[in-house]
């Protein structure tokens, strides 16, 4: 068994039908976990490709969109998105996700924007059937890291860079090394991930698997759908390469 690998797409991207063959494709050839970006009104951790991927789907009908990905795919679901936009309705966000039977959440500015009432979050979360899936950067303290990773369900999501898809001078593995001896859970590393010498860096530092979204659209952007699926591809092979 190989490397985790977590596919990021924003909902509705390109379009219903690109997005609907796109997402079908990349877990039959290899996804382990999808995690499905609902857009917000304020992206304030997403690099430029993905804001822009959001603008691209406004006015789709988000929910039924996930719906249709629940029913199709049968590997685990996760819904990110900002705490920010649902944090006064969200216990109906919740249960709407119960509801259409998607596994767990990712909200990116928890631990930036929320630090004093993540552990209230977090049971709420799980209070309503729903992972909590932890996002976590270089900038949280060690402590809180390490404190996280025991309470993060499926994996501990770590982002290498400030900012989805845009490249920084910072040595991943590095960065990798020293986080791996304080997660006390599988380590899944993306936002910033923007080559395969990244990739294969994160990978022999011992990260357990890892999270790629901005890639994808831009590849679909550039090439089309095929093109995309055919990176999908040949990330699954780089890594399984990895034990």
């Amino acid at each position: 068994m190989g490397k985790l690998f977590v596919l990021y797409m924003t909902v509705g991207y390109p379009n219903e039908q690109g997005f609907k063959e796109f997402i079908t494709k990349a877990v039959d050839n290899g996804v382990d976990i999808l995690e499905l970006g609902i857009p917000p009104k304020y992206a304030k951790y997403d690099g430029p490709v993905i804001r822009k991927s959001y603008d691209k789907v406004r006015g789709l009908d988000i929910w039924s969109l996930l719906g249709y990905v629940s029913e199709k795919v049968d590997i685990p679901i996760i819904a990110l998105t900002y705490l920010e936009e649902w944090i006064n309705q969200l216990g109906n966000f919740l249960d709407r996700l119960k509801e259409i039977k998607l596994d767990g959440v990712l909200f990116p500015d928890l631990l930036i924007d929320y630090i004093d009432e993540f552990e209230k979050i977090d049971k709420i979360i799980k209070s309503k059937g729903i992972k909590d899936v932890i996002f976590t950067s270089p900038s949280v303290p060690d402590l809180l890291i390490h404190r996280v990773s025991k309470i993060s369900d499926l994996f501990l999501y770590y982002g290498v860079r400030p900012t989805t898809g845009v490249p920084i001078p910072v040595s991943v593995k590095q960065l990798i090394n020293r986080v791996r001896n304080i997660v006390d859970n599988k380590l899944v590393v993306g936002f910033g991930l923007s080559n395969e010498s990244d990739l294969r860096d994160a990978l022999s530092a011992g990260a357990d698997g890892v999270a790629i979204g901005t890639a994808f659209i831009e590849e679909i952007e550039r090439n089309g759908i095929d093109s995309a699926v055919n990176l999908v591809k040949k990330i699954r092979v780089i890594l399984d390469e990895y034990q």
